[in-house]
């Protein structure tokens, strides 16, 4: 069913003044009433956005401290059958937001006096060792995401995650870039080493610590970890089917079981037990009488321990921990399969949002219905209007102009044939406009705020970091759990690709050369005739390098479970070997220069054309080592 824009903009101003239209005889009524029109707005606002994007099914809770205000379903959980989605019976798959449970279960044994934040993590494990850094790494490093640490794409390998945890976790060990307690770099193997940590100290499985002491005593009955475990039997509750929808109607897609990094994003549960989850959060680790965590320990797993600048986007001991208007909320989003979720919990307003989709077209609505939800509340409590902003000063408009450039996120592989990824994700730009900020193509500018603070009409919020001599050094993004560093030379993806355009162009000139040679002028020597045959060949290897380099659209087409199921894709392997052929042949073309010089008895025209040639070349194969693509040498280069 279809909502006309009236009627959702009608929800939307309405709302707050109808939802502070209590029923003065007793509070239960009121409750009531607030209930009744908070369904109404959000059944407007999710009608919105299906109106505007093409997800099949959405489940949502939207919770108050003391009873769960709205727990529904909206749309198909299976197409084919025609399968509403049920919030009481309908598992969908809440990937990173699995990682929420992990961090509460660490606080569990901090509470009890089992686990030091701060400690040397290497002092709990017992059957893996983490390498050695700067410093020892702590599980506040890795609640931060400051470990320093690479993104990998190997924990979602089933041959991986097929391992017990800690083969697997020595199996996908990335590559430490930075410095620990450097840059915020989100890390999935850095929050699956802290499930590693939780089963050295509880000499138990994460699954069992769980289940024992989370999900059973909070009676989250529909929630379960792995599908291949005990825990999951055929008594469980039916998953959602995930579907891509973009560019046609909606089909299905195939879902991964993640084994051993299941603790980090491999979670299934309903909207009923996620308003129980947050019930617990917004009372500060106690749900129904059950308190599993002291008052103390929860105020510290609040509070953020790696705040470069105040009023921005930090992590709170593994939750996001975001500004918003003039309040903060905690929280998690997650994306696996073609399943988005988001989890909002807002205790200054005494609330909280869970929302998720099966489908990955748009992250628009599981970011706006949560915010939405929040305007909301701001606006029956008088909160002022955020959209009026004073115009950018003098002083505004200079400091956009030095922040301006080109960004790289720390969220990224830096070695091996994955560095050759950031190419394809590309780095962003940063704009000023008449002291505004635009952050890539985002419509929704920048205006300074603070001190090294910026924020947007929808509420989301840039921290810039500068260093001694005022350079910009990183950008904070709203989560706080990646930075963006400035790109230079070595660290941008465009010199890749300018690097194969100066050798296609020098490739074509070469050929055209050739053409008006061929019958007018004759080579006069063995190593002219020699090395202009060798000039001609470089079409060669940038063919193959080419017609490769065309097919990796398809893998930008796979669905995640077919993605992480063909890790390393082969059509990587096969990129790699001609790069590697086109490194070798730029190899052999610089070293022939000198020839070329020497004993071509060419004019001094082409000996620099081909130098420039040879030298383009070189640069190609320069950017290509620098990318991780070159020399791929099987059984060494990983």
């Amino acid at each position: 069913m279809r909502y006309p824009l009236c009627l959702t903009v009608f929800v939307l101003l309405a709302g707050p003044v109808l939802a502070q239209s209590d029923d003065p005889r007793t509070s239960d009524n009121a409750a009531a009433l607030d209930d009744q029109m908070l369904t109404a707005f959000v059944d407007g606002v999710v009608a919105a956005y299906r109106d505007a994007h093409a997800a099949p099914g959405y489940t949502v809770a939207v919770v108050r401290p003391d009873r769960g205000g709205l727990t529904k379903g909206y749309g198909l959980s299976d197409i084919e059958n025609a399968t509403p989605v049920d919030p009481a019976a309908t598992r969908f798959h809440v990937a990173s937001i699995s990682k929420t449970f992990v961090w509460t279960a660490a606080m569990l044994l901090v509470d009890r006096g089992e686990l030091d934040l701060d400690r040397d993590v290497n002092d709990y494990l017992t059957r893996y060792t983490v390498p050695e850094g700067n410093r020892a790494l702590t599980v506040n490093d890795l609640m931060t995401h400051s470990a320093g640490l690479e993104e990998s794409f190997r924990v979602w390998m089933p041959s991986n995650a097929s391992l017990p945890l800690p083969e697997a976790m020595a199996a996908t060990e990335p590559y430490q870039y930075f410095d620990r307690g450097e840059n915020a770099a989100y890390s999935n193997w850095g929050s699956n080493l802290v499930a590693l940590v939780i089963e050295d100290i509880t000499g138990g499985t994460y699954e069992d610590f769980l289940y024992s002491e989370i999900l059973v005593p909070l009676g989250m009955t529909t929630t379960v970890l792995n599908e291949a475990s005990p825990n999951a039997d055929d008594s469980s509750m039916p998953i959602s089917k995930n579907y891509r929808v973009s560019g046609g109607d909606p089909e299905e897609v195939e879902q991964i079981d993640l084994g051993a990094f299941a603790p980090i994003a491999g979670m299934t549960t309903t909207a009923v037990d996620m308003a129980r989850w947050m019930r617990f959060h917004l009372n500060r680790g106690e749900l129904d009488g059950v308190r599993l965590m002291s008052e103390a320990t929860y105020a510290q797993m609040r509070s953020a321990t790696f705040d470069r600048v105040p009023g921005s986007g930090v992590r709170a001991h593994g939750f996001a921990d975001v500004p918003y208007r003039t309040v903060r909320y905690y929280g998690h989003s997650g994306s696996i399969n073609e399943f988005l979720s988001n989890l909002v919990l807002a205790p200054e307003l005494d609330l909280g949002v869970f929302i998720s989709q099966n489908a990955a077209d748009s992250f628009d609505p599981l970011q706006g219905v949560p915010t939405r939800v929040m305007d909301r509340a701001l606006l029956a409590q008088g909160a002022p209007d955020y959209l009026l902003r004073p115009a950018p000063t003098e002083e505004d408009r200079e400091i956009a102009k030095g922040i301006a450039g080109s960004y790289l996120s720390t969220r990224r592989s830096f070695v091996g044939l994955e560095k050759i990824t950031t190419v394809f994700f590309g780095s962003f730009d940063v704009t000023a406009n008449d002291g505004y900020l635009t952050v890539g193509s985002s419509e929704a500018p920048f205006v300074r705020i603070g001190e090294g603070l910026w924020e947007n009409r929808n509420g989301a919020r840039l921290g810039v970091v500068r260093d001694d001599a005022g350079n910009v050094v990183r950008l904070i993004g709203p989560s706080g759990a990646t930075d963006s560093l400035p790109v230079t030379f070595w660290t941008n993806p465009s010199m890749l690709l300018v690097s194969v355009v100066a050798v296609v162009l020098f490739t074509l000139t070469t050929w055209l050369g050739f053409w008006r040679r061929v019958r007018h002028v004759r080579e006069t020597t063995t190593s002219g005739r020699r090395l202009s045959w060798l000039a001609l060949a470089g079409i060669a290897p940038l063919i193959v390098f080419g017609l490769v380099a065309s097919q990796l659209t398809a893998v930008a087409d796979m669905g995640f479970a077919e993605f992480a199921t063909t890790w390393p894709a082969p059509l990587l392997y096969q990129l790699a070997y001609a790069a590697t052929l086109l490194l070798v042949f730029g190899v052999v073309m610089v070293v022939c220069v000198l020839p070329a010089w020497r004993s071509s008895a060419w004019s001094t025209w082409r000996r620099l054309h081909f130098t420039a040639y040879a030298a383009a070349y070189g640069f190609l194969g320069v950017m290509l080592v620098n990318w991780g693509i070159a020399p791929y040498i099987p059984g060494l280069t990983t």
